[in-house]
């Protein structure tokens, strides 16, 4: 999926786009956007680590999680107006390739998502000390369906599906970060996963297509995902994080989560 197949008859006004005012006067300082854009990640990025791990019971914990978020507010705001107004330019100075592209696709669907997730729930949270309001719930609910959906076509599209791997080794970073009980256990399947992209890249090498290896990458990330489902599961509704509810801790990982495929997606466009 991408948007060529969703809006079919866009297609000329996307092409028209970097001839179109603003964008035509850009062209030329196209790379101070970009580099714009990932300082703009990196500090929204921060904002959504320390206070979904706050919420996670992990990172700046001596204080409390509305604390947390009032003081990365304003800086979390400044991030996301960063990434979306540079994201503007960026894309519409590259409308004719993005148009046809999953990755983008799937980077802005997760986008919506993340967003969502931070705005809309995950701060809600954090300013009331862990609890989730009914409101929180429903807006929670509806940002799932919509990362779970950018993950099923990042997952499944053909020379975009490898990029889904990040997100398995993500999750096991931020296991091996709040984690207690099952710490040691996503800290060496992190080294397991390393390894095994390093004899896939170097080894096997990127253009092998030979079924046996294309069927080992398959069913081992398989069953890394379905691994980490289980211990960040278990973790979360076993930990004592305090004063947060396992449903809060659902959300706060789920916040990090949709950023981490935000960030993969928008890695493999370029790559796809």
């Amino acid at each position: 999926m991408d948007f060529s197949k969703l809006f079919p008859g866009a297609q000329p006004w996307v092409e028209s786009l970097p001839k179109s005012w603003p964008f035509v006067y850009l062209q030329d300082v196209y790379a101070p956007f970009g580099a714009l854009h990932l300082v703009g990640l990196a500090l929204l990025g921060g904002c959504v680590l320390l206070i979904n791990l706050r919420l996670l019971g992990a990172g700046v914990t001596d204080e409390p999680p509305s604390v947390i978020e009032k003081n990365l507010r304003p800086w979390l705001i400044l991030g996301a107006a960063i990434v979306i107004g540079t994201g503007v330019i960026i894309g519409a100075l590259n409308s004719s390739k993005l148009y046809f592209s999953p990755a983008f696709y799937a980077k802005m669907i997760a986008l919506l998502a993340a967003l969502t997730f931070t705005f809309g729930v995950s701060n809600s949270v954090a300013r009331s000390e862990g609890t989730v309001s009914t409101p929180a719930k429903a807006i929670a609910a509806i940002a799932s369906v919509i990362w779970l959906y950018s993950l099923g076509v990042f997952g499944t599209t053909p020379g975009v599906n490898p990029g889904s791997a990040h997100m398995i080794e993500a999750g096991y970073a931020i296991l091996a970060i709040f984690g207690t009980r099952t710490r040691w256990i996503g800290i060496g399947i992190i080294g397991l996963l390393l390894i095994g992209d390093i004899l896939m890249y170097f080894v096997v090498g990127l253009d092998n297509q030979e079924q046996i290896f294309l069927d080992i990458t398959k069913y081992a990330t398989m069953a890394a995902a379905a691994l980490l489902v289980v211990l960040l599961g278990f973790e979360v509704f076993t930990g004592k994080a305090q004063p947060a509810s396992p449903l809060a801790r659902i959300i706060a990982l789920f916040s990090i989560l949709s950023w981490v495929t935000v960030a993969a997606a928008g890695r493999w466009i370029g790559l796809s």
